[in-house]
């Protein structure tokens, strides 16, 4: 080796190097020898070409079908569209469920007339159990005032959801009530043929 080799190998070894290039298929990545040849994806299928991994159906033999089968027909759906409601009229179920222990639901109805933001009508919890209220409802959250027969005062409040459901609680005047959950669904008026 000649002098002058000797220094430009010193000068080379003192530069730093460029970075490796991002790795892709025609550059050789860290690990693999230049002039290796690198290795091709394998061709994809399309999705309609892919073979198919599902058993064989159950046919003559265990034959594979030859396709001609035709697909079942849809069938119409069992279960109708739930009404769409837009406002707050109309007749509600009202199940509520005491904390009492006993675990028993007791339905009523309440048939509600919404004029703006007020509401009122009538709560029937029974043949001859029918109450009058009065209330307000700012399109999320209701508050219902009801007068019993003997004066006292019970109050339904909560929220509803898309003017089909209701989530509330009924307390009395009385300060150490907890409350009696309830819920209500919005029912629509249906003729019944008898």
């Amino acid at each position: 080796m000649q002098v002058g080799q000797a220094e430009s190998l010193g000068q080379a070894s003192q530069v730093t190097p460029p970075p490796p290039p991002a790795p892709n298929g025609n550059v050789a990545t860290p690990g693999t020898l230049i002039g290796t040849p690198v290795p091709t994806a394998a061709p994809t299928l399309a999705p309609s070409a892919a073979p198919s991994t599902s058993p064989a159906p159950a046919g003559r033999h265990g034959r594979r079908s030859s396709g001609n089968t035709p697909a079942p027909e849809a069938s119409p759906s069992d279960t109708p569209e739930p009404p769409q409601f837009s406002t707050m009229d109309g007749v509600w179920e009202v199940q509520l469920q005491p904390i009492d222990g006993t675990g028993k639901t007791h339905y009523s109805h309440l048939y509600v007339t919404q004029k703006g933001d007020e509401l009122n009508g009538t709560w029937v919890r029974g043949t001859n159990d029918k109450m009058a209220f009065t209330g307000t409802f700012d399109g999320r959250l209701f508050k219902l005032t009801v007068t019993g027969p003997k004066n006292n005062t019970l109050t339904l409040s909560g929220y509803a959801e898309n003017f089909s459901d209701m989530v509330g609680l009924l307390t009395t005047a009385d300060p150490k009530d907890k409350g009696t959950p309830f819920t209500a669904s919005h029912r629509k008026k249906e003729k019944i043929a008898v």
